[in-house]
């Protein structure tokens, strides 16, 4: 198993582009200052924070817990099987709708929620990769959090290619083409910041992996509840990003039990600078 560490004290700078054709075992990005040092680990759909462990001493984890629910007031846009998928091989025996907006009972799925950058100081570790599979033609998880320098597994168990191209902003990390029974794409991400995953081949497949200089940040279930455990005491900004409907901000304070940190879309905030046109023509 890969060990890494990773520090908050000494965050990468730069990312690195790259090519076509990348090695699976190349990572995502290159800083320009000095490396952080940090381990694989795994994100949960609900919460995050249980899984790792302090390397410096269980003084950086506290007995807090954040947990909120997200919510949705206004009229999400129906989600279809894409065009696309019908046209391309193998993709079209499985019709499944896009999971771009999921909305049940008024509350949103798919938010990730943690304390922002830059306020926490310490060196944690997880305990495994984290992963996203293509399958059936969609990345799974669409949405989780990773530790910056973290490994992360790009899989593909489709019997058809896909093509794995990484971006954050506007410039690609990898692009790399994975073909029916390829190895694995083992990555990381050195700076923190929302990282877009997107198949060349299939245009309608998208994620979202955001990296983090800490382990205290959940994704919203399918009820829109989410559980961030284990927080230090103290006062943090915190924030909520939907890849349709951008960010929301608040700031809290944890002294040693539950605060709730509830946040609410409409659905008439405008699209992230992170996922443009995600939806046009798609249906």
């Amino acid at each position: 198993m890969n060990i890494a560490k990773v520090s908050t004290a000494a965050l990468a700078l730069g990312a690195a582009l790259w090519a076509l054709g990348c090695p699976s075992d190349d990572k995502g990005g290159t800083p320009t200052g000095t490396k952080p040092t940090a381990k694989p680990t795994a994100t949960g759909a609900t919460t995050a924070a249980s899984t790792g462990t302090a390397q410096a001493g269980e003084a950086q984890y506290g007995k807090g817990v954040i947990k909120g629910t997200v919510s949705f007031s206004g009229t999400a846009p129906e989600m279809k099987v894409p065009k696309k998928r019908g046209e391309a091989e193998f993709c079209k025996d499985n019709k499944l709708t896009h999971n771009a907006v999921l909305v049940k009972d008024g509350k949103l799925k798919d938010v990730w929620v943690g304390i922002d950058n830059g306020q926490i100081k310490g060196e944690y570790e997880a305990d495994k990769p984290a992963v996203v599979d293509q399958h059936n033609c969609e990345y799974a998880p669409r949405m989780q959090g990773v530790l910056i320098d973290q490994e992360v597994q790009v899989k593909n168990t489709d019997p058809t290619l896909h093509n794995v191209n990484a971006g954050k902003g506007a410039n690609t990390l990898f692009n790399t083409a994975q073909p029916k029974g390829a190895p694995d794409l083992k990555k990381t991400f050195e700076e923190p910041g929302i990282y877009r995953f997107k198949c060349d081949v299939h245009s309608f497949m998208r994620a979202f992996v955001i990296a983090s200089d800490n382990p205290f940040f959940a994704v919203s279930a399918e009820d829109g509840t989410f559980k961030i455990e284990k927080v230090p005491d103290g006062k943090y900004k915190i924030f909520a990003w939907h890849s349709q409907y951008g960010k929301k901000e608040q700031e809290i304070e944890v002294k040693g039990g539950e605060v709730t940190a509830d946040f609410s879309f409409d659905g008439k905030e405008a699209e992230p600078p992170e996922n443009q046109g995600e939806l046009a023509g798609l249906f």
